[in-house]
């Protein structure tokens, strides 16, 4: 039986395509990534989702068409696949995914194909008792491949739950949603403090007033317990800004062409 592989970040896709290579499988089975990030901006629609991109995420048009390209990609694929095909879905435990994990089933829930998910989160824990990961994208392709054992068969009342929550999730205008034991809204500044401790810290380890963008990113995301991107943190860092708590000096429009220093008290 040929197998469809789903992922949710482009570092998943690649480490499965890598070990479906070492297990020389390839005729077999297929990977594609749906590359969104679903912790982050609307889901009501796709044109207010794609217009909330747009203005706050990506950054210049090349990135949009990219981006674009990428999508309707995904989607044609994922619109033709055959009855004879199974769709394995890999996902873990935080928003993104598990946001995503429901997304992809409103659009199998009623269709003919066999739906598998691999929830690496709770399966790892089978192979590494004392590991933990964020997101599924964290995982190398051998741990990858020894979970393909713990592939489950979804029944189809829980396709409808999940799809169900899908559409339940596109009722909420949020644009920020985390795990906390199921996805949870919360407001956009949530991470606020967490971005300007991150300041303070890499302040005080370099010594310098003026910071590197992506520095402040990495330390915020690093103490984070889901996936939002760095592009949705250096958005919050342009908000701070308007509040008062860091200024800005250089070019916004490259992560690299200009530098931040926290004045907040």
């Amino acid at each position: 039986m040929a197998i469809l592989h789903i992922t949710f970040s482009l570092s998943t896709q690649g480490s499965l395509k890598q070990a479906i290579r070492q297990k020389k499988l390839q005729r077999e089975e297929s990977v594609i990534c749906v590359n969104d990030i679903f912790s982050i901006g609307p889901l009501a629609n796709l044109e207010e989702r794609q217009k909330w991109l747009h203005t706050h995420i990506l950054k210049d048009e090349d990135e949009r068409e990219l981006v674009e390209d990428m999508q309707k990609d995904w989607q044609n694929k994922i619109k033709g696949v055959p009855c004879d095909v199974d769709i394995w879905i890999w996902y873990s435990q935080n928003a993104h995914e598990e946001i995503g994990l429901r997304f992809v089933m409103s659009e199998f829930s009623n269709k003919c194909s066999m739906v598998f998910g691999i929830d690496a989160t709770e399966n790892l824990k089978r192979l590494q008792p004392n590991s933990t990961i964020r997101h599924t994208g964290e995982l190398p392709a051998n741990s990858l491949m020894k979970l393909r054992a713990d592939a489950k068969r979804f029944s189809v009342e829980e396709e409808q739950r999940l799809s169900k929550e899908w559409h339940a999730l596109q009722q909420n205008p949020s644009t920020l949603r985390i795990w906390e034991n199921g996805i949870a809204h919360v407001e956009e500044n949530t991470f606020d403090e967490v971005i300007i401790d991150g300041a303070k810290r890499v302040h005080e380890s370099e010594g310098y007033e003026w910071l590197l963008p992506a520095r402040v990113i990495g330390e915020a995301v690093g103490h984070l317990d889901d996936y939002v991107g760095d592009a949705f943190i250096e958005k919050r860092i342009f908000a701070l800004a308007t509040q008062g708590e860091f200024e800005i000096d250089g070019e916004t429009t490259d992560m690299y062409s200009y530098k931040v220093k926290y004045i907040g008290q």
